[in-house]
């Protein structure tokens, strides 16, 4: 596949705080692109492009999840400054566990 000036894509950034699953992806073509980033898009936002919106869409939940649980653990933290924390777990809607990671214990 070739990206001309007008050909459509899907751009996927990484989320700010208060961002909902909306606000991560776009349509845009080249032209659009470039327009941005006169507006303001920074490259620090790690913009990725996407051919197929589906895989756009996927990513862009990943990163805003990976960004809300982050934001959990560090206010756990706040709460708790002389709890350890060894382990993050997360579960979906129907309380099944989908994913568990044990932390790094480089920080002690």
């Amino acid at each position: 596949m070739h990206f001309g000036p007008d050909v459509k894509f899907w751009v996927v950034l990484d989320p700010k705080p208060n961002s909902e699953l909306e606000d991560l992806m776009f349509e845009a073509s080249l032209r659009d692109l470039e327009l941005q980033f006169q507006d303001g898009l920074q490259i620090d936002e790690n913009p990725t492009l996407f051919t197929v919106q589906q895989e756009a869409r996927l990513d862009a939940y990943g990163r805003l999840t990976a960004m809300r649980a982050s934001q959990a653990i560090l206010r756990a933290g706040r709460e708790n400054p002389e709890t350890r924390i060894d382990r993050v777990e997360i579960y979906g809607a129907d309380g099944e566990l989908v994913f568990a990671a044990d932390i790094s214990k480089e920080m002690d």
